[in-house]
């Protein structure tokens, strides 16, 4: 059996220091909140190159692909999200290629 931790330096997946971040954002439904949550990314200046929301029972899930972050940006960024008073939770991932 093979664990991540043995595996050969090729096959492991890192988080790339420059690369497309996923934010997958679960938020109340407001006429504002589109605009709260979008916010950070202009204040970290983060160039937004997809968005996808959705209508769930009164609250609403927000994907957002954006570049230009660092690994360590992405992650403030995300920990930024959590703190908006609308934001319920924030989940973080990348894209190569």
């Amino acid at each position: 059996m093979t664990w991540p931790a043995n595996a050969p330096a090729a096959t492991v997946i890192a988080f790339p220091q420059d690369g497309r971040h996923i934010f997958l954002i679960e938020m109340e439904a407001g006429p504002d909140a589109l605009l709260r949550a979008l916010g950070p990314f202009a204040l970290h200046e983060a160039t937004v190159t997809d968005l996808a929301l959705e209508h769930h029972d009164g609250r609403q899930t927000l994907r957002v692909e954006a570049t230009g972050l660092c690994r360590d940006l992405a992650t403030r960024l995300g920990r930024k999200l959590e703190t908006l008073p609308i934001v319920q939770t924030v989940g973080l991932g990348w894209r190569t290629g």
